[in-house]
């Protein structure tokens, strides 16, 4: 009986060791000068590293800044940057440090102070001045949040899609992921898949989804990203943020916020909440949407976003 026991357990040790190499590793590629030379976009060096930016439209328009969230980077605004731009406004986005093409900074933690600081240094470096229009999604919504909260002299209006508030489902699974060594080894094993699949959880149909496979393998090829989502999710940054959704009230700092209907990321009753906390919210449910309504149903998606900044 000892020996069968003791065979399990090899075999199990034998599997847990192994099984990194088994499922493979994406990150193959490291980012630096002859790299990014050869990607699509511009780049500028920060205190923390160098960002992957664009910015398009008139240079007399209004600046809009675009802050994605964690489902996917700077190229999920690929349908929405262009009608902007056209529309006359001067247009920003970006990539979050650790994510799409931006270094990943080696942190133990990514906050929100680190993200709110690369924001205030890429708009001094571009010369972005002035008050200014923001568009988050996801988690950065809460990034938009908390520099409009931090900074309301430098912002204007805001729209939230589908902002990361109080709460989100899977927080049990984050809360695995930040213990040390489980995280990191959760991660080698599984990391790749779970950040390259925008299931049904992001997007309504199969319509987008192999391109959207395509664009997360490509960020997914450099070094540090698994490590920068793991820092990401042990700082402060999917803390409840609540606390800087009230300054916006006190502020009153005009907000326009969409979700999906069939958006599995955030709750409906997590925006019920943000709009019990802010009565004066502009709110637009998005039939048929998920998660990432403003890659899928773009069309609605810049309508609503146009009409309300011309307002």
């Amino acid at each position: 009986m000892k020996k069968k026991i003791l065979i399990i357990i090899s075999v199990i040790i034998l599997i847990v060791i192994i099984l990194p190499f088994i499922t493979g590793n994406l990150e193959k590629e490291t980012l630096n000068q002859q790299t990014r030379a050869k990607l699509e976009g511009s780049f500028i060096e920060l205190a923390d590293g160098y960002i992957h930016y664009e910015l398009k439209g008139p240079e007399d328009g209004k600046p809009i800044i675009l802050v994605h969230g964690n489902a996917a980077p700077y190229f999920t605004w690929d349908y929405n940057i262009d009608a902007l731009a056209e529309a006359g406004f001067r247009v920003l986005r970006y990539d979050v440090y650790g994510h799409g093409y931006s270094d990943r900074p080696k942190l133990n933690e990514y906050n929100r102070e680190l993200y709110d600081k690369q924001l205030l240094e890429l708009k001094e470096k571009l010369n972005i001045t002035g008050p200014v229009y923001m568009i988050g999604t996801s988690q950065g919504g809460s990034i938009t949040t908390y520099f409009a909260a931090s900074h309301p002299e430098e912002v204007d209006k805001i729209a939230l899609l589908s902002p990361f508030f109080d709460t989100y489902p899977g927080k049990g699974m984050v809360n695995v992921l930040k213990t040390r060594f489980i995280g990191e080894y959760m991660m080698n094993v599984m990391g790749d898949k779970m950040f390259t699949d925008p299931s049904k959880n992001v997007l309504y149909s199969d319509e987008k989804k192999q391109e959207l496979i395509d664009k997360l393998k490509k960020q997914m090829n450099f070094k540090g990203k698994k490590r920068a989502i793991l820092a990401n999710m042990r700082g402060n940054a999917l803390d409840d943020a609540t606390i800087y959704y009230e300054k916006l009230r006190e502020n009153e700092i005009p907000i326009l916020l969409t979700w999906g209907e069939n958006d599995k990321k955030n709750t409906k009753e997590s925006m019920e909440k943000l709009q019990e906390l802010i009565p004066a919210i502009e709110y637009h449910e998005i039939e048929k949407a998920s998660h990432l309504a403003h890659y899928e149903f773009a069309d609605v998606i810049n309508k609503l976003l146009i009409d309300y900044f011309n307002r």
